[in-house]
């Protein structure tokens, strides 16, 4: 209280330091640590299998190889689900639910997307989920021919009912089929999977009526996800050997599969929920940023070191006079420690603040978006705050505390002017370790700066300006086959004749979106070798590569003439061209794919399909025209005038005008989705940048701070000097001098480690390698400056001293 300068300087310091970590940590703890909120967690588990050769029609979430080569998924087909509750009925509870897609769901005259899921009667009660208003789905409600129902999150009660109280019993109507909503969740409760809120829970009996794509009996969808709890007593390896006997026999009598090694089944920890793909892919990235901000609180740990030894050398008399009154050295050291661990607190609990308060602003840009992680404060982010705070305090105290006991009472309480004469080594090795850590963030800065500028400057190969994408599911109002293509025509003609629209086409698959459909058995009967390629896979319209901007380099463009009773067409890029037929004309060439041959009619130029990050892959174009039993849902993409988004409301217009059944609630411009894809490059540069640059200024005020006591303690020396002749030159020399010198150690210890630490960060990187020569140069020379910018101040003051006026200096 006495020192309110010092106090502000230290609790500001690490409330921005720890309320960092702790937000970063947050969005770990919920991504990789936090349980569901159900009873007894641990108990639960999470089904996935392992086999090869797999022969399955359709498959959703997950699906990847292991390096041996083998499939791998959390999907399962409804069948499977029942030979596994039944197998093992007597020793585990088996309770399934489907992906997580979008419903059309029909308010008044108003239809928007819905999230949703269809689960078993059991589900519900196996988690241990007690609803806040009505009930649940029950077994009975889980059979065909039972009254259609359904249940409500807390989120769409407010959103869709505004928490009408009277809420059950009222009619919802999903995929223009009515269900009756029987229960409301508690609010806590978004889903069984972590990062993804269900809103309505319908039971896996309604699916003809929701996803009739999606058969209950069908051997050939893998569509479910299955989840056991677990009844004590019951042990892992046995229920795996169980379930992976139940599948094996279901793949062998069904002819599932062309390999004879056997299927396995494997039991995750499902306290979590499951664990996607994306949500792993996000634990590499949250770790480094944790790394990122951690060094950042190492910055302002050796900066309060460094202050605390100053301000305790300024205590010397205080505490020369606590030891002659018989106070001993852990005495003095448990003083110094109190008071660093309580101003670390302090800056814990206004870093608590900060970190909550941000939640919904600058912090949840830690996550990317689409994602609905509970992000809410418990009892492990709490205590990751005290263990940091404890952490931070015993770091940046301990060198200060046993600086203090180690006073010497007769030399100081003997003579005031010793005090200050003490050496500066310790202070001189924490600048040079900030001058390192400010090093590392300002290379790290870098390289994500010029990562996010490549991939902004990356060409996609098509023209991205004033390009609106509109997404439309038919199958949602029951459009089906032939009757969705001519839906789609419709809806083309309808907004190509709205004012300021220049082109319209289609899409099944938004490029650069992070969406992927691909083929690995593409072959190519004109090679000897019967070779077979992976392609990517892209069905839109007619006039798609002109309206794209995509360069036709050979043949011709999809024509009127090209339909479902002509001959199958296909355009490819000049990838696939010159891989398949190298050295020879592609035009008339034939593909065969699947059990159908394509033959080329044109070939286009590359573009980036899924990522801008990624490299161009070989790329096959069909008509959508010609493939009416494969097309669901399309995004068109709208060639505007005017800025896109100013024609939002005309096209929604048009889509009720056609039929009020369909509708969207997705638009977005082609540059903001390429902006999404690389969000998580945009906010490592935001972080590092904004971290690096509270590094310098760290270092620049204990630098100065530094150099300023110096000039303090030296006055007289200082005085005498000039009094012998020095010149200004001569006096302010010598300091400028020491900071660069301290900022030179500072590079020397911390280039090594940028070589280093660097290549972790090396999958997060575009355009720029980890050890890149300008970015480390860089880093080098802005620290250099920031020291000289420090010592100058200090050094013109000490320059301008009066030789009388130091000469009578105490």
């Amino acid at each position: 209280g006495k020192n309110p300068g010092f106090t502000a300087v230290a609790v500001l310091t690490l409330a921005i330091g720890i309320g960092a970590n702790t937000a970063i940590f947050s969005r770990l703890n919920a991504v990789l640590l936090k349980s569901l909120p159900v009873k007894k967690p641990h108990e639960l588990r999470v089904l996935k299998w392992i086999g090869g050769d797999l022969k399955f029609l359709f498959i959703t979430g997950d699906c990847s190889q292991t390096p041996d080569g083998r499939d791998t998924s959390g999907t399962f087909t409804y069948p499977m689900y029942c030979d596994f509750r039944d197998h093992v009925a007597n020793a585990a509870d088996v309770f399934a639910f489907s992906h997580f897609v979008n419903l059309s769901m029909r308010t008044q005259d108003k239809v928007t997307p819905a999230s949703s899921r269809m689960v078993s009667g059991n589900f519900f009660n196996n988690l241990g989920i007690k609803p806040l208003q009505g009930r649940t789905i029950e077994p009975d409600d889980d059979q065909r021919g039972a009254k259609p129902v359904v249940v409500i999150s807390h989120w769409a009660w407010q959103q869709y009912f505004g928490l009408d109280p009277e809420v059950i019993g009222q009619t919802v109507t999903l995929n223009d089929n009515a269900f009756t909503i029987v229960g409301v969740l508690p609010k806590g409760f978004f889903g069984p999977q972590a990062g993804e809120r269900s809103n309505f829970y319908a039971p896996l009996s309604a699916q003809p009526e929701l996803y009739p794509d999606w058969p209950l009996n069908s051997l050939r969808h893998w569509w479910v996800q299955v989840m056991v709890r677990m009844r004590p007593g019951t042990d892992d390896s046995q229920m795996q050997a169980a379930l992976s006997v139940a599948l094996n026999q279901t793949v062998s009598a069904n002819a599932l599969s062309n390999s004879e090694r056997p299927f396995h089944v494997l039991l995750e920890d499902g306290s979590g929920g499951p664990r996607t793909l994306r949500d792993k892919r996000l634990v590499k990235p949250l770790f480094l940023q944790m790394g990122i901000v951690g060094m950042a609180l190492l910055v302002a740990c050796a900066n309060l070191a460094g202050l605390l030894l100053a301000r305790g050398v300024s205590r010397q008399h205080e505490l020369s006079v606590r030891v002659a009154l018989g106070a001993g050295r852990w005495r003095l050291v448990r003083q110094s420690l109190t008071e660093s661990i309580l101003l670390s607190f302090i800056g814990a609990g206004f870093g608590l603040l900060i970190a909550i308060g941000g939640e919904k602003s600058l912090f949840s840009l830690f996550l990317p978006a689409h994602t609905n992680f509970d992000l809410q404060c418990d009892m492990t982010v709490l205590g990751f705050a005290m263990v940091i705070s404890l952490a931070a305090g015993l770091l940046f105290g301990l060198i200060p505390a046993l600086r203090c006991s180690c006073t010497d009472p007769i030399l100081n309480l003997k003579d005031r002017s010793a005090l200050g004469t003490s050496r500066q080594h310790i202070g001189k090795i924490l600048i040079s370790t900030q001058v390192g850590l400010s090093l590392l963030l300002l290379v790290a800065a870098g390289l994500f700066i010029r990562t996010v500028f490549n991939l902004r400057c990356a060409d996609p190969g098509f023209n991205t300006k004033n390009l609106l994408m509109v997404h439309l599911d038919a199958s949602e109002a029951g459009y089906k086959g032939q009757r969705s293509v001519d839906l789609y025509e419709q809806v083309r003609t309808s907004i190509a004749g709205l004012p300021g629209v220049k082109g319209v086409v289609n899409s099944d698959i938004p490029l650069l979106s992070n969406f992927v459909r691909c083929r690995d058995n593409m072959r190519i009967p004109a090679s000897p070798s019967n070779e077979t390629m992976t392609v990517m896979e892209l069905q839109v319209s007619d006039s798609f590569l002109s309206t794209m901007g995509i360069p036709l380099l050979a043949g011709r463009d999809f024509a009127l003439a090209d339909n479902e009773t002509s001959s199958k067409v296909i355009i490819v890029n000049r990838m696939l061209a010159e891989k398949a037929f190298p050295g020879s004309n592609p035009i008339g060439q034939v593909l065969e794919i699947g059990s159908t041959d394509y033959y080329i009619v044109g070939v286009c130029g590359d573009i980036k399909y899924d990522n801008i990050k990624n490299n161009i892959e070989p790329t096959v174009f069909y008509l959508y025209r010609q493939r009416p039993d494969q097309i669901s849902s399309v995004w068109f993409e709208v060639r505007t005038e005017l800025p896109p988004m100013t024609i939002v409301p005309a096209i929604q217009k048009a889509l009720t005008d056609i039929d009020r059944n369909i509708g969207t609630s997705w638009f977005s411009t082609q540059k903001s989705t390429i902006y999404s894809t690389i969000e998580q490059e945009r906010l490592f540069a935001l972080l590092s940048t904004a971290v690096a640059l509270l590094a310098i200024f760290l270092t620049c005020i204990g630098l100065f701070g530094l150099m300023a006591y110096n000039i303090t303690r030296r006055t007289s020396e200082i005085g005498i000097r000039m009094a012998l002749g020095a010149t200004r030159q001569n006096i302010a020399g010598p300091i400028l001098r020491e900071a660069l010198l301290l900022a030179a150690f500072g590079i020397a210890a911390g280039l090594p480690a940028a070589f280093a630490l660097t290549r972790l960060i090396k999958s997060q990187l575009y355009g720029v390698a980890p050890t890149d020569p300008a970015t480390l140069v860089g880093g080098c020379f802005v620290l250099i400056v920031v020291a000289l910018l420090a010592a100058w101040i200090p050094a013109r003051r000490a320059a301008k001293i009066d030789p009388m006026d130091a000469l009578r200096y105490e």
